[in-house]
């Protein structure tokens, strides 16, 4: 871990400890703050170039993701974030963050400065995924804007030497005119110490309405669809520090169930536009059967039968089973452990702030070099970006931290129930639902 980050967290604990009320309820720290991005390039000269032809259009660019990489020995840590390419204007769309807050373009700036005009780079990265094989996962949606300038690729970068080790390019059959893959989660199941062989990665195409499936070691993937990974109208307004907007927004927050070796694995997921959690057993996606027909059977993914007051963006989940998640109204960060009933009696608050945690939109669990798990948030005033009122006077952008023992230390969360363990209301809610045989479809070419 750096100092500067070691620093920080030695900090918040003796204020936790030292401060009266503090260490009563855990909150997370703020770690980077922004009112504006700005960038290292690597000469002047790039600046300028990229000035001129509103490559980097100031005030422009919006964090989206976060993730970290706690290397081993003196190396320090290094804080990744995305910016996609809404629009114009983004000179750059992962990057690592500096002591100062700027950011430097990873692995370097050629893989960013073509905008789009050479698909072996970057185009725009809404989320990474870091996993256990010290690998950085990277989904581009290959657009600018609403336009496809490339295919949607799947890159992995070995983070010990930042040389690229994978590259997957999406087949046009597993994506539409539509498409936007904004979340990819990581499934590795180890066979043994060291083994990253068995992985797959799970990419929510949040405005198709699907999900990707690639299958790393076949360098082969495909599309699922299902009715659960749609918006709901009557969620898609969202009223955010006093600003509203509309956005019909489908699949987006995904966590997945701590990894027992000879078990699967649930995928906990939800639209954007929406206050349902759902759950499907991934053996259902695992299966290549779906090149032949992207429909999952209605009966085979589950929703669980209570909701959450409001919207959430991000999600992930600890080694425990415990959830995390954001919520628009309040603005907070709430846990739920996975061995209880999903209901708003089992969700206890981590922060709260009308402030500083506007819209959760990255959310991960990371392991530092000790072993321990944090819990690693941004935060943006989205709905300043949606109502085109984001003012340079204020923070618009946060990056929070906090080791996921000081979360739990004073939240019921850490405590299961007698017997219980994660996913254990998963099973109940799997097992209780019928299975009725039935054609289905989804789309209008069932109509043909």
């Amino acid at each position: 871990m750096s100092q500067g980050i070691e620093r920080f967290f030695l900090l918040s604990y003796c204020l936790a400890c030292c401060w009266p009320g503090l260490g009563a309820k855990s909150e997370l720290r703020v770690v980077r703050q922004w009112a504006v991005l700005d960038f290292n390039f690597p000469s002047e000269e790039a600046r300028t170039e990229a000035l001129e032809k509103q490559y980097f259009v100031p005030g422009n660019s919006v964090p989206i993701d976060v993730d970290v990489h706690h290397r081993q020995g003196a190396l320090p840590s290094r804080i990744f974030v995305t910016i996609p390419r809404f629009d114009i204007g983004r000179p750059m769309t992962l990057g690592t963050v500096d002591e100062n807050g700027k950011l430097t373009a990873y692995p370097d700036y050629s893989w960013h400065e073509n905008q789009g005009s050479n698909c072996q780079g970057m185009t725009s990265v809404f989320r990474i995924a870091i996993d256990q094989c010290q690998r950085l996962w990277v989904m581009d949606v290959g657009k600018i804007g609403d336009n496809q300038v490339c295919p949607p690729q799947l890159l992995a970068f070995d983070l010990a030497t930042d040389q690229l080790i994978y590259r997957h390019v999406v087949n046009s059959s597993a994506y539409t005119g539509g498409s936007l893959f904004i979340t990819p989660i990581v499934d590795v199941r180890p066979r043994g110490p060291g083994d990253c062989a068995d992985t797959f990665v799970y990419a929510a195409d949040v405005s198709g309405f699907g999900l990707l499936i690639v299958d790393i070691k076949r360098n082969l993937s495909w599309r699922a669809v299902h009715r659960y990974f749609y918006p709901y109208p009557s969620r898609g307004t969202f009223t955010i520090d006093g600003e509203s907007f509309d956005l019909m927004d489908g699949l987006f927050g995904m966590a997945l169930s701590p990894y027992q070796q000879g078990r699967d694995r649930y995928l906990y997921f939800h639209a954007l536009a929406a206050t349902t959690e759902n759950i499907l057993n991934t053996k259902v996606i695992r299966n290549d059967s779906l090149l032949q027909d992207p429909n999952i059977d209605p009966d085979a993914v589950y929703a669980f039968p209570h909701e959450r007051p409001s919207q959430s963006a991000a999600e992930a989940m600890d080694q425990s089973g415990i959830l995390y998640f954001g919520m628009m109204d309040p603005p907070s960060i709430w846990c739920w452990n996975t061995a209880t009933q999903f209901h708003v009696k089992n969700f206890h608050a981590v922060a709260i702030n009308q402030e500083t945690l506007q819209f959760a939109s990255g959310l991960k669990i990371v392991r530092n070099s000790k072993g321990e798990e944090e819990l690693w948030v941004l935060t943006s005033s989205f709905q300043r970006v949606m109502t085109g009122s984001m003012s340079p006077d204020r923070i618009n952008f946060r990056i929070h931290a906090e080791k996921v023992p000081t979360i739990l230390e004073n939240t019921p969360c850490r405590a299961a129930p007698k017997g219980e363990g994660p996913g254990h209301h998963a099973d109940i809610v799997a097992s209780r639902a019928g299975h009725m045989r039935r054609p289905y479809r989804y789309g209008s070419a069932w109509y043909l």
